[in-house]
């Protein structure tokens, strides 16, 4: 650590605190609240060159580290115990190129600033529900989100990157690194770079709509039935909905964040039509809008910072078995604003560049299943964290051959993470390419865990 402390006392432009710092809660604090993991030092390098200067001293030191942007690991694992971390928030460009529909993205670079500088520019793309996570970290573990119908998931997007390695080392990726980042994000250096495929786009339709919460396991049941007779009629690509059981106007509530991204308003609204037909409304705000400022409202309703967890498993069907669970535990689910339960959808029409090599693998159609306890208080959360462990065991009982073997990584604790089953047909690959790049496992704490 002394000789960290040299270094940074050495290069002054470089933001740091440790413990005894006024701004060490502010700079350590991630979106979960997590008291064991408290680093020694919060580094904010401010350039690649700063990284690489960082990233040679620590490996050759041996102090561990991790590296982190928005800090939204529900395990906390975007730090690391009396470690270094390194937060990249101030490496923070944004390069928007309309005419190769093109955007390079510095390694810090927040979701929400993103969408603000595309819709400069009125363009898009790709983007998680949470605005507030960091880019980079969102799309290069697979990246799903409302727009992933209509162009794919985050993973697909990156076409270039910029990286420390493991010998401190700023190089351009080749097409074998890059096939690692997209799915294996920062087990192969520190992003501090990432040039992503954009999109043009202005006006879409799109907010939230609360049903009535009258019956919760009938309209659950209902609202699905409709849903898949749409599919199988045919549904757009710009059409996307994420489900939900969230507290609303009236109470606990089976909600919907409904996408229409095209600027075919009067199709969207054909469809927002039929939708909202399904089951009776309280409330809807879906209208015309932005990217951004969709993005914005979904921003102001999330915490800043929060006690919870996450417990996921992926479902390639809503069978009738796995929907009456859900029915089931969205009545028993603690009625507070912060208890959540939702679910992405990955249509078996989603988009993929054949071309471009990934080691993401859950390629086919499924249901990433996200049962969410968060509270403001321990005490609170206790009680939500009863009901996401029943959950989610109530669910992995239900027909085996339902169930994926792989889960979402970004949202799999340490302890359940496996690694053959995330990474399935793709696991090799990945494993030959962090040989190649990383044979020492420098970059360890990142999640993909060797």
């Amino acid at each position: 650590m002394d000789q960290l402390t040299q270094f940074l006392v050495e290069n002054p432009h470089i933001h740091y605190a440790t413990a005894h710092s006024s701004d060490f809660e502010t700079l350590r604090a991630g979106f979960i609240i997590n008291e064991t993991k408290t680093p020694a030092v919060v580094v904010r390098p401010r350039s690649a060159e700063d990284v690489a200067a960082l990233i040679a001293l620590l490996s050759k030191s041996s102090l561990p580290f991790t590296v982190r942007v928005g800090g939204h690991d529900m395990f906390g694992r975007s730090q690391v115990a009396d470690g270094v971390t390194i937060d990249l928030r101030e490496i923070a460009h944004i390069h928007v190129d309309t005419e190769s529909q093109t955007a390079r993205l510095g390694g810090g670079v927040i979701c929400m600033d993103m969408l603000t500088e595309l819709q400069k520019h009125n363009m898009t793309t790709p983007h998680a529900v949470t605005p507030s996570v960091g880019q980079v970290g969102w799309a290069s573990f697979g990246g799903y989100g409302m727009l992933s119908s209509k162009y794919g998931l985050g993973v697909d997007q990156i076409v270039g990157a910029t990286v420390v390695d493991a010998e401190g080392i700023i190089r351009e990726a080749d097409e074998t690194m890059l096939t690692g980042i997209r799915g294996g994000g920062g087990s192969l250096g520190v992003i501090v770079e990432l040039t992503i495929k954009v999109y043009p786009q202005d006006q879409i339709l799109a907010g939230a709509i609360f049903f009535h919460p009258n019956d919760l396991s009938k309209e659950i049941i209902q609202f699905n039935a409709e849903w898949s007779k749409a599919k199988a009629g045919g549904i757009p690509s710009s059409l996307h909905l994420y489900q939900s059981i969230m507290k609303g106007p009236g109470g606990k509530a089976l909600a919907l964040f409904f996408m229409w991204a095209s600027s075919d308003l009067e199709e969207g609204q054909r469809w927002l039509s039929k939708v909202s037909s399904w089951l009776p409304v309280a409330m809807s705000t879906v209208g015309p809008t932005t990217n951004k400022d969709f993005a914005v409202m979904l921003n102001a309703v999330i915490q800043t910072h929060i006690y919870g967890t996450v417990f996921t498993l992926n479902l390639y069907d809503l069978t009738p078995e796995v929907l009456e669970i859900i029915g089931l535990y969205a009545q028993k689910q603690p009625n507070s604003p912060h208890m959540l339960f939702g679910f992405h959808e990955l249509r078996p029409d989603a988009p993929r560049d054949p071309t471009m090599d990934t080691v993401f693998d859950a390629r086919c159609a499924h249901f990433v299943i996200e049962i969410v306890p968060m509270a403001s208080s321990l005490e609170v959360l206790a009680e939500g964290l009863v009901w996401g462990q029943e959950f989610y065991n109530a669910l992995r009982k239900t027909n085996p051959a339902n169930i994926l073997p792989s889960t979402y990584l970004s949202l799999t604790p340490t302890k359940d993470i496996d690694m053959k089953g995330i990474y399935g047909s793709r696991y090799e690959t990945l494993k030959r390419i962090k040989e190649q790049y990383d044979p020492q496992n420098v970059f360890k704490q990142a999640l993909p865990r060797f």
